[in-house]
């Protein structure tokens, strides 16, 4: 089934609609999202699908995916949407990966050119995108201007003719009529403040596949100062990705680009640029969480265009593509270089040059040597960002003395030296992959530190030092515990994320102590085999700020300690390994704020839980994996009135889901490898224990292989 249409037509908003519609989730086994894109390759394609359906392969080959994923997807009726073709042979590549065994399974695909469409499917008319009427540019127009007010009443009289007219600018293109809604939503609702915006669109329309260009020209162009920088930087990343944006804002931090606010945090003023961005609508926050928070946010692949050409035009940034630079008539002169495919040698020279992005992925470590003998010649960097393995840690790093952010991938690097210390400015540093051995002290010395984090099969201990403070030090991942906890972590008095491997018994006074001493902790991850989980709920009580908990081992307790023990502001809690013998419910359900609870994988070994009358009153999320003892679960009427996602997974024992659900006003019920019986009594209208969850619009039930 294809869709097919222009480039800001609406495509894959409606492939969404139908994706996630609830009908449609129930009628399909197996689902899949890939995105295609213009630069692809078929085994990174087939990977996408390996990790969309939950395939396993023996090896990393087109043939082996290939016939993995094509094994997975005979087992049930599948839906398979493949994002934005651009080329008619995708479909020739693919097409034997999805099997046909007569079951209703469907692949849709979207895309501008009808002759991708017809390769696909000659037999079978696709569905064609339409140009919005006047009707529906006005509707779509104003919902964009003026959110959650009535369309029929919200626009003031003496505005409806400048409306009119800015509606017939767009010529029914969805795209151009929500980013100049977006624009119009940010300016007074005066007359003055719509004539200059209309006068300023008296250029003829650009016709052809790329109408809304102009458009999205003027609302760049009205962006402030340092929200068009911020802008910009959405060219260093790869067409269709999910930008991460944790990452992101510490990259404009990093570049300085990120208005200073009193009394706010870097990350709440880069939040703030991001939603004022998304109110435009020249990007999207996507990736929502349990609390509503976006995790990741995109960029329309037009909007991208766009981005990339006004930044290439203000030697913002160049694009290194098969060893030439892709950029305008000035060469060497941008300040931001990035580089998408892997590369043998970079011929390339730039002193000015301020960031420096290589996507490369696990490639071969020697490709590093490319580098070699040039990064110090880049003087003034101040992001490094290198997604490469390397065996060892580039030496010339040491002469970047501007350097702010830093993330590299290990090979068997076993060390970092002394020269990091040579680095006063640095603010993020993330070694991820390989196997760490050893730590420079002089990393503990840069006082401008903001966020490490080691993302590996770390042996990092850090020296025992404890004249060291970090005053800004917010973020501490990865770290293998030792006696630095007693003489290090309670300097790091502005620490908001803390995660610690390695946990013993040994370690409970000066975790109790340290833990004591960090006022600001506002997320805590503990990892390892015999938790102190009497001294470290101990510590809890003097937590204002501690919102996420994630505790991943054996406890040395049986069952929870009381309620008050525990933050009362505690919204996100994760118990994994704990081996309780009481249930947890009885404490947890009296926790005011939790949103967010995962019982993980043997974290309660007992055979019932209960959840009690108005209790657990904010949750939204709930998930309990792995508990293989248990075979009852009753909730009590009003409990988690709130709760939305209930997902049971590997809870081999339970074969009756509780009666309570019946009240519980869930939108997604998720069950994983649980037992048939359970199933069948689950069943669509004919199930005996159907009426508890008929409710729910959307229900998977799902195995692994």
């Amino acid at each position: 089934m294809s869709i097919v249409g222009m480039g800001g037509l609406g495509k894959t908003t409606l492939a969404k609609s139908v994706y996630n519609d609830p009908r449609v989730k129930r009628s399909f086994d197996i689902f899949a999202w890939v995105i295609i894109s213009q630069e692809y390759t078929i085994l990174e394609i087939l990977k996408r699908i390996s990790s969309e359906v939950s395939t396993t392969s023996s090896r990393d080959t087109i043939i082996d995916l290939a016939h993995a994923i094509s094994e997975k997807l005979k087992k049930g009726k599948y839906l398979i949407v493949l994002d934005d073709v651009w080329r008619e042979n995708v479909w020739d590549q693919l097409q034997k990966v999805f099997p046909d065994v007569d079951n209703g399974s469907r692949v849709i695909i979207t895309t501008r050119f009808l002759n991708v469409a017809k390769i696909a499917d000659p037999t079978v008319q696709p569905h064609e995108l339409r140009l919005l009427n006047e009707k529906e540019s006005w509707e779509l127009f104003l919902l964009k201007v003026f959110p959650r007010q009535d369309i029929e009443t919200c626009c003031p009289v003496y505005l409806v003719d400048f409306a009119h007219q800015l509606i017939q600018r767009c010529r029914g293109l969805p795209l151009a009529l929500v980013v100049l809604g977006g624009l119009m939503s940010t300016k007074p609702k005066s007359q003055d403040a719509w004539q200059k915006v209309v006068e300023s669109m008296k250029w003829q329309f650009v016709e052809g596949g790329e109408k809304c260009l102009k458009i999205l020209a003027l609302s760049y162009n009205d962006l402030p100062y340092y929200l068009k920088s911020c802008f910009l930087y959405f060219g260093c990343f790869r067409e269709d990705m999910a930008i991460p944006i944790k990452t992101l804002i510490r990259w404009w931090s990093a570049e300085g680009f990120l208005p200073t606010k009193n009394g706010n945090t870097t990350e709440e003023i880069g939040l703030g640029c991001l939603e004022e961005l998304a109110q435009r609508c020249l990007i999207q926050l996507t990736g929502r969480k349990y609390d509503g928070s976006a995790k990741y946010c995109r960029i329309h692949d037009l909007l991208r265009d766009m981005c990339i050409s006004e930044a290439k035009e203000n030697r913002y940034l160049e694009i290194y593509k098969n060893d030439t630079v892709d950029c305008a008539a000035v060469p060497n002169a941008a300040r931001r270089l990035i580089i998408f495919n892997e590369f043998e040698t970079l011929t390339y020279s730039n002193s000015k040059l301020r960031g420096l992005f290589y996507y490369g992925g696990m490639h071969n470590p020697l490709t590093f040597k490319a580098l070699n003998g040039q990064l110090s010649g880049f003087k003034l960097l101040r992001v490094l960002n290198l997604n490469l393995y390397m065996r060892e840690f580039p030496s010339e790093i040491k002469s970047l003395i501007h350097l702010r952010y830093l993330r590299l991938l290990a090979d068997n690097m076993k060390e970092v030296p002394s020269c990091i210390g040579h680095l006063h400015n640095l603010q993020t540093f993330i070694v991820g992959g390989g196997e760490l051995v050893n730590i420079s002290d002089s990393l503990w010395t840069i006082e401008s530190l903001k966020h490490v984090e080691l993302f590996m099969i770390s042996l990092v201990n850090p020296p025992n030092m404890p004249n060291i403070v970090l005053k800004n030090l917010q973020t501490l991942k990865g770290l293998r515990a030792g006696s630095w906890i007693r003489y290090m972590l309670q300097n790091f008095t502005n620490l908001r994320k803390l995660n610690i491997k390695e946990v013993n018994n040994d370690h409970a006074n000066a975790l109790y102590v340290s833990l004591q001493k960090l006022g600001r902790l506002a997320s805590l991850t503990i990892q390892g085999n015999g938790i102190p989980s009497d001294n470290v709920m101990t510590a809890f009580s003097n937590q204002h700020c501690l919102k996420k908990v994630y505790l991943d081992g054996k406890l040395n307790c049986k069952q929870l300690p009381y309620n008050d023990v525990f933050p009362q502001q505690l919204v996100k809690l994760v118990l994994c390994l704990s081996q309780l013998e009481q249930d947890p419910m009885a404490t947890l359900e009296k926790l005011p704020c939790l949103k967010y609870l995962k019982l993980g994988a043997g974290s309660y070994t007992g055979k019932q839980m209960i959840c009690s009358a108005t209790g657990f009153p904010q949750l939204l999320f709930l998930e309990v994996k792995g508990c293989d003892e248990l075979e009852k679960w009753k909730i009590e009427k009003k409990a988690m009135l709130c709760l939305k996602s209930l997902e049971l997974i590997s809870c081999r024992k339970l074969k009756v889901i509780p009666e309570g659900l019946k009240n519980v006003s869930l939108e997604l019920l998720l069950m994983k490898n649980m037992p048939e019986e359970l199933k069948s009594r689950i069943e669509e209208n004919t199930g005996e224990d159907w009426y508890k969850i008929q409710h729910v619009p959307n229900i998977s039930f799902k195995y692994y292989d």
